[in-house]
């Protein structure tokens, strides 16, 4: 049964005689601990590794006071209790929250749902969002992503102490929770893959501006609304990061590369603008950022700096081109790491002519280092994404060359590896719970008549969290002549894009 002890003070104040002061409260107790079967072994670690209060001390079933089935209960216990339970402000002063969880409806790759309303995503059944993997993913709500305000699937992880009937929270048990929730949460933010909340990272093709369009980049707000359109700049905007390939160099100086067909360039000011458009990060390392030769180049990294954009897979030596550019976002560490990989070209251009050297600036080519830093990135508690840029121009379906290498990356520890330079839209695959974007397309590429597939492109929407890639949406673009807008086409566009990861799937 259980016992309390009673401690009164009596005091005679000299000021006021005739003033008892009275002080009672219990020392300590027996509790029984509740929780299911899933949350009982957390709850006995956590009261394992936080002792309880001097006097306090758990009481098993089966034991006296425990009440277990067949015996006469015993007086009422004081409870422990840990339950996920729909998030919002913790009403019990009894109660703290230890972290919350997300809940998801899941689909495969290769199915044509990407959002679906709150009633459809119960009746399909709701999981965890960590233990969702590729090839599954998550589906938004009503298009929402877990993590927002809105989202209506989160819960709350709370620990609760119920006093016996007619007694009042002890203060040593209020102080236990209070360090037990701050020792747990602690433990949760040490873990990499514990901690941060859900990211959006909005993934975009290749970027160059024709020469006609240059004013409207340089424009401020109004010519960037001119050029990409106000929904299209609120969808960079609105997620955590937005990144993209520049496919162009940055400069006024140097001549045109004789080994090159297409020579692209933009005035220099671009940075600061796509800054300002949205996008938070760009890759580098393609096969146009020597069109104008060396100067083209380092002009192109001077004017990256200027702007505060970070950058990838380029640098002033072959060290900075390979270095993962660690960031920060919602609580996330992810490392980016950018590589090129293009096949040589009609003219003579090949990969070799572009290579960072010891003292050369240049881009990021050796598939043999660029696999060592995502090795270590990852072994780091990092979330590791791989920018890559290579393949066969013009097709939806990767080159081998493609699926190899992105397969290797994903087997080094990358979580994500989204390609460029095909300039089409090409279907995702899972490799090891890693997602593989084998090609983002074209994303704004003014000034150049290109076919009618590459100009149906997309920003890819993935959803990060606890390591992984848990979701993925696809919000439609039309890349034109003149400039880029949203295509109205949703469901046009989910169905092309779940063709594409099936013929992936089918191809394996």
């Amino acid at each position: 049964m259980r016992r309390t002890r009673l401690r009164c003070l009596f005091s005679l104040p000299l000021v006021f005689p005739f003033l008892v002061v009275l002080s009672c409260g219990p020392r300590g107790g027996s509790l029984a601990l509740e929780a299911d079967a899933e949350l009982m072994p957390r709850l006995r670690a956590l009261v394992a590794a936080e002792s309880l209060p001097r006097g306090w001390t758990v009481v098993e079933a089966g034991e006296p006071g425990g009440g277990s089935a067949g015996e006469r209960p015993g007086p009422p216990l004081a409870r422990l209790g840990l339950a996920w339970e729909p998030a919002g402000p913790v009403a019990s002063s009894a109660a703290r929250s230890l972290g919350r969880r997300y809940l998801a409806a899941a689909v495969d790759l290769s199915d044509e749902r990407y959002s679906l309303g709150a009633g459809e995503a119960r009746d399909l059944g709701l999981v965890p969002l960590e233990s969702i993997l590729p090839p599954r993913r998550a589906l938004a709500v009503d298009g929402l992503w877990p993590g927002k305000s809105a989202y209506p699937f989160t819960e709350s992880l709370n620990l609760s102490f119920q006093p016996a009937r007619g007694e009042r929270l002890p203060r040593a048990i209020a102080a236990w929770l209070d360090e037990a929730a701050r020792a747990e949460l602690g433990r949760a933010a040490a873990g990499a893959a514990e901690s941060g909340e859900p990211l959006e990272l909005a993934a975009a093709g290749d970027i160059q501006v024709g020469e006609y369009q240059w004013p409207l980049l340089a424009g401020g707000e109004a010519g960037l609304r001119s050029l990409m359109g106000a929904p299209l700049l609120s969808l960079l905007r609105g997620s955590d990061l937005a990144l993209a390939n520049l496919e162009a160099p940055v400069t006024v100086r140097g001549y045109p590369n004789p080994l090159k067909r297409y020579q692209f360039r933009m005035l220099p000011g671009s940075a600061a603008a796509l800054k300002e458009a949205g996008f938070g990060l760009l890759l580098f390392a393609n096969n146009h950022g020597f069109d104008f030769g060396s100067e083209g180049f380092e002009d192109s990294l001077l004017d990256f700096r200027a702007a505060g954009l970070p950058i990838v897979g380029a640098g002033e030596t072959k060290a900075e081109a390979e270095a993962p550019l660690l960031v920060t976002r919602r609580g996330q560490r992810l490392a980016f790491v950018g590589l090129a990989f293009y096949p040589k070209e009609r003219l003579g251009f090949a990969l070799s002519d572009a290579a960072a050297g010891e003292e050369k600036a240049g881009t990021a080519v050796d598939e043999g280092a660029a696999l060592a830093a995502v090795k270590s990135a990852a072994e780091g508690g990092a979330t590791v994404v791989v920018l890559a840029h290579g393949g066969a121009e013009y097709v939806e379906s990767p080159s081998a060359a493609a699926r190899a290498l992105y397969e290797s990356l994903a087997d080094a520890g990358a979580a994500l590896i989204a390609g460029s330079h095909p300039h089409l839209l090409q279907g995702c695959a899972a490799r090891e719970g890693a997602l593989i974007a084998y090609s983002l397309g074209n994303f704004l590429f003014t000034g150049e008549r290109e076919p009618p597939a590459a100009q149906k492109g997309a920003v890819l929407d993935f959803l990060l969290y606890r390591g992984r890639v848990r979701g993925l949406k696809i919000h439609p673009i039309v890349a034109g002549y003149f400039s880029t807008g949203i295509d109205l086409d949703q469901a046009g566009a989910e169905k092309r894009l779940s063709r594409l990861c099936a013929d992936l799937e089918a191809g394996d």
